[in-house]
Formats: C-alpha cells, structure tokens, sequence
C-alpha cells in the first residue's frame, strides 16, 4: 500500500517494492504530486489517494531495468504473466517444481550477468543432490528437466527484449548412458494381451488400444465415440485428459499439430470396441437413465460428463503384472513404446511411425528408438552378407 507525506504545498507518495531474492530491501518508487488550487479538503484527499492507486499500479507492472533484473525477479514475471498463456496448468506446474531448485543457487544472478559456466556448475552441483524420496543422487533424467525449463525460461526473455541470447543453450550434457525405453518384447506382449482377456472389457480395450495405437495414456482417456470412424476403421487423436493435482480432471487440444491425426484398428479391435460399447451403452442406461451419446467419452467416470483419471490405469496395469508374474518395470508408457518397436521391427518407416505416434520431426522419433531401428539395421546387413556369399 502507498504512503503519501505532505511536504509544504505538494505530497509525496511512497510505494514499498519489498525485498529482493537475498532479502535485500528494494529501493522505495517515489512521486511528487500538487493537488489542483481549485479542490476542496475533502476533493483533496480522494484526488491523493486515487494518485497513489495509480502510481502503485504502476510501479507493480512497470519492469525493471534490464540491468537490475535479477533472474528470480524474471521468473516472477514469466510465472505471472507469460507461461499461463503459453503453457498447460500440468506443464507449469511440473516446472515450478525445476524452478524451486533453480532459484537458490542462480536466482540472484541478473539476468545480463549470466553465463554458460554457471550453469554447468549448477547442473554439476545437482549430481551431487540426494533426493528425499528415492535416498540416491537426482535421476539424470530430472537434470536434463531442470535443462529445459532453464531454456524455455531463458528463450522467452529473449523474446521479450530482456535478453539478446539465450545464454543456457548447449551448455547440458547427459552424463552417463541413456537407459533403454522400458519396452517389452514380442513374447512378453502376447502375453500381456492374454492376460488382458481376463480383465473387465473396459481395462481389456483400454489396453489394447494403445498396443495397437501407440497412443498416449491421456489421449486413450480423452477418446470420445464421436472419434472413431467404424467404416475407415479409424480413431481421430485430438484431445488429452488431464489431472493437476488438487484440481478437476480437463481435457485440452493437443500440444502440436503432429498430435492431431489418425489412427487405424485392425478387425479384431473393431470387434472389441463395438462390444465394448454395447456395454457402456448398457451402464450408461442402468445407471445414468439416459442413451448413451457420440459426445461419451470412451472411458466415461460414472454419473459424470468426465474421462477417467490417467492414474487409474497406470495402477491398474501395475496390478495386472504382479498378477500374471509379467515384469514389473513395465508401465502404461511401455505399451506405446512397444507398439513403436513392433512397427520398426515390422519395417515400417520412420516417417511413418513418427505420424502414427504423433511425433512432430522423424528425428525425435529416431532419437528414442534408435536401438529398435539399430536392430533394423543389423538384420538387414546381415541380409545382405548372406547375399553376397551366395
């Protein structure tokens, strides 16, 4: 709140801008104002305080100079006014989670006074972190986490003139070997399919249809009856589900235009899915009093225009390999990993394995599944030396 101090003929209005990252009092905005003659006392003070009102707001959006911008003060900014507009609630709030270990060790820096060394230090300093959960070092895969969130921070300041360069760019490296995706193979997914058949339709045809697919856990959620095409044999991928904890369950367009696209389903998930719907029909009329609709969710929480919660099926594909002795680091994401490496190891084409899963360059697709194309490529050299012996 503004002060405001009679100083002879005219007022000064203080407006406190608190502390800086370090603790350290910010220096108080000041303003001089002369009432008009003509007011009365009473005119006098409402004019005042509608200064004050005024100057305050100003100072609280007025940024500061780019020389005095300490990053901390920056990612203030980018919290309140940029990421809402450009990022999902589940984004931001995942990287909250990198910024509350960005900020005591690079929060104080300006934004102008930052370098690539520092950066490398923080990365190396993190390394040496033990997380409270796990009781090991930080994951290399949460640093490279930390890494992005940095980047995309750091290249929105660019953008906004704060900054010339991004000065976080290329200045991570993953130390180590990259684990292999947890994909499981031929004869471990034919069994996960038969176990399947034992379970509830709705967990069997969730399941199936990202084997099949390859999709997204949250888009599998996401799916509406309005979505499949029963003469293309065709699903259209064009919104996720999604849950931030403490919130309501919502679904949003997906990230890129990559993720909007077609899926295809062979006769045997037809047959699956037309039962399948027979029996949402049958619940929804049961429990509901009401036709089931084309604008349904697939997978529908009962007694509520709502998808499923993702997490449910991640727990209940836990609980279906410890109960069929399948291994147990296998998740829902290793389903789409697996429907990726069946189609490489089918000889698909990259390109077209990158649109089936939504991909948007090939090269993100050959990044992850470079060892499922290694061994396209080992096959076929060992091919072409039994030729050439022939």
């Amino acid at each position: 709140m503004a002060s405001i101090r009679k100083r002879g003929s005219s007022y000064l209005i203080v407006v406190s801008m608190g502390y800086d990252y370090n603790g350290k009092r910010i220096k108080p905005q000041q303003k001089t104002v002369h009432p008009p003659e003509e007011l009365t006392p009473r005119q006098v003070e409402k004019w005042l305080n509608e200064q004050a009102v005024l100057f305050e707001r100003e100072c609280r959006h007025a940024p500061q100079p780019v020389q005095q911008l300490t990053l901390a003060k920056y990612i203030d900014l980018w919290l309140t006014d940029i990421a809402p507009g450009k990022l999902a609630k589940s984004t931001i709030r995942r990287d909250r989670q990198d910024i509350e270990r960005i900020l005591p060790a690079l929060g104080h820096y300006k934004l102008t006074e930052l370098r690539p060394e520092h950066f490398r230090n923080f990365y190396a300093e993190l390394r040496k972190v033990i997380s409270p959960d796990t009781k090991k070092p930080l994951s290399e895969y949460t640093i490279e986490g930390v890494y992005a969130t940095l980047c995309s921070i750091l290249s929105d300041a660019v953008e906004g003139g704060f900054l010339s360069h991004n000065p976080a760019w290329r200045t991570y490296r993953y130390a180590g070997r990259k684990c292999e995706k947890k994909i499981a193979d031929e004869e471990t997914a034919q069994k996960i399919i038969t176990a399947l058949e034992g379970e509830s339709i709705k967990y069997e045809t969730y399941f199936k249809l990202i084997i099949a697919t390859g999709m997204r856990r949250g888009e599998c959620c996401g799916l509406k009856w309005c979505d499949i095409d029963w003469e293309q044999r065709s699903i259209h991928i064009c919104r996720n589900a999604v849950k931030v904890t403490d919130e309501e369950i919502f679904v949003k367009e997906p990230k890129t235009r990559a993720g909007d696209r077609y899926v295809y389903f062979s006769a045997e998930m037809e047959s699956l899915l037309r039962e399948y719907r027979q029996e949402c029909a049958y619940i929804t009329e049961t429990y509901d009093q009401r036709k089931l609709t084309t604008d349904d969710f697939l997978f529908r929480r009962q007694g509520a225009q709502l998808p499923m919660t993702p997490t449910t099926f991640t727990y209940r594909f836990k609980l279906i390999l410890k109960k069929n002795g399948l291994p147990q680091e296998l998740n829902v994401h290793s389903l789409r990993h697996t429907a990726a490496s069946l189609m490489i190891a089918g000889g698909t084409d990259v390109a077209t394995v990158a649109g089936i899963l939504g991909h948007s360059q090939p090269s993100t697709t050959l990044d992850i599944y470079t060892h499922a194309f290694d061994k396209n490529k080992k096959a076929a050299s060992a091919e072409l030396q039994g030729m050439l012996e022939i």
